[in-house]
Parts: structure tokens; C-alpha cells; sequence
């Protein structure tokens, strides 16, 4: 059929907490903490660049997580 649709998607999958601004004021700040806000500050970078990169070309870029997968930690 000529009327079908395609839509093309980017999709990047990651784990919720990285998704997730850290707390900016913990009450202190470890190494752990570090590496979140580090972690979190390069992914908001990459995605940024995926957005514009996606748009460029009419892809949707889509990021998932366990949540839409349906995975739980125990």
C-alpha cells in the first residue's frame, strides 16, 4: 500500500536515575554524587546533540528506560 506511514526513530536507552537531575544540594558530596552529576551533565550534552542531529533529518529521537521496558531492580 502507497499510504503507509514510516517513522524513523532514534532511540537511546538508559537507566531511569540517569535521567534524573541529582539532588544539586546534598548534604555531602561524594564520590558517588560526583559521578552522578558528571554523568547526568554529559548525557543532557549528548542528547542535545541527538535532538538537533535527529531534527535535522526528520528522526524522532527517543530516550527509554526500564520503565517503559517493563524491567524492575530487585
Amino acid at each position: 500500500r502507497n499510504d503507509d506511514i514510516i517513522v524513523e526513530e532514534l532511540i537511546e536507552v538508559k537507566p531511569h536515575k540517569q535521567t534524573q537531575q541529582p539532588n544539586p544540594t546534598p548534604k555531602r558530596r561524594t564520590k558517588s554524587w560526583l559521578y552522578e552529576v558528571k554523568t547526568y551533565a554529559v548525557n543532557q550534552a549528548k542528547w542535545k546533540a541527538a535532538r538537533e542531529f535527529c531534527a535535522d533529518r526528520k528522526v524522532e529521537f527517543i530516550i527509554i528506560t526500564e520503565d517503559e521496558l517493563g524491567i524492575k531492580y530487585r
